[in-house]
């Protein structure tokens, strides 16, 4: 049995055709693939899910003509309003050509997401306007394409979280074991070093991993700020 949410599809047809429509008009925007999957996460996070699990039940929902329609009209208008906020964002990857870093290679050690959060050590709230840099062998790590940062600048709408997705390393054969060390370190005037070390045992694969999953996350223990004695 396969669950799909096929608002996913709709969605993601609905902005390529919107998106090639305004291109052809000659309509100035950001347009490339990143841009249009935020548009697609804009809307999806609006729109009720209509989830499936055979043909039989994409038929019924196609047999529900009147509200295919208006649900189509609501998505038209969410899209416009998506496209909207990403000019009005124009965050740093957009209209960039390559996002996922290139291998070639046939084996892969695929990593997970790494999340955790800093708080303030004096009452715990939260840690704001602050950067956290994720090493590798005392370099600054790759990460898996352009749209994750590295450093992470946490700020208030993170609520004191960061998130980093390293980019794959190549491997020789598939199943083998290998264990990477990194380091999370926060270097600020304001308040003490933060250096914090933890390991990750991978098995290599034959395909790269690109998506976030909630299934593929390594969680880091809250790390704490203090600040700095005054002298």
């Amino acid at each position: 049995m396969n669950v799909h949410n096929i608002m996913e599809s709709i969605v993601t047809e609905t902005v390529n055709e919107i998106f090639e429509d305004k291109r052809k008009e000659g309509f100035e925007m950001a347009d490339c693939l990143q841009c249009r999957l935020d548009v697609a996460c804009y809307v999806l996070n609006r729109i009720k899910p209509e989830y499936i699990i055979s043909g039989r039940g994409l038929l019924h929902f196609e047999d529900n003509y009147h509200h295919l329609i208006q649900t189509k009209i609501d998505m038209v208008t969410l899209i416009n309003d998506g496209i909207k906020k990403i000019q009005n964002t124009k965050r740093y990857y957009y209209n960039t050509k390559d996002t996922v870093r290139s291998i070639s290679t046939r084996y892969l050690y695929n990593f997970p997401s790494i999340i955790g959060s800093v708080l303030m050590g004096e009452n715990f709230v939260p840690a704001e306007n602050i950067s956290i840099s994720l090493y590798s062998e005392n370099t600054l790590a790759q990460l898996i394409d352009n749209t994750w940062q590295n450093p992470f600048t946490i700020v208030k709408s993170t609520k004191g979280s960061y998130t980093f997705m390293p980019a794959p390393v190549a491997a020789d054969e598939e199943n083998e074991e290998r264990v990477f060390k990194f380091e999370l370190r926060i270097e600020d005037d304001r308040y003490d070093p933060v250096n914090h070390f933890f390991e990750i045992k991978l098995k290599s694969e034959k395909n790269i991993v690109t998506t976030f999953s909630i299934e593929r996350t390594q969680k880091i223990a809250g790390l704490y700020l203090f600040k700095k004695d005054s002298e």
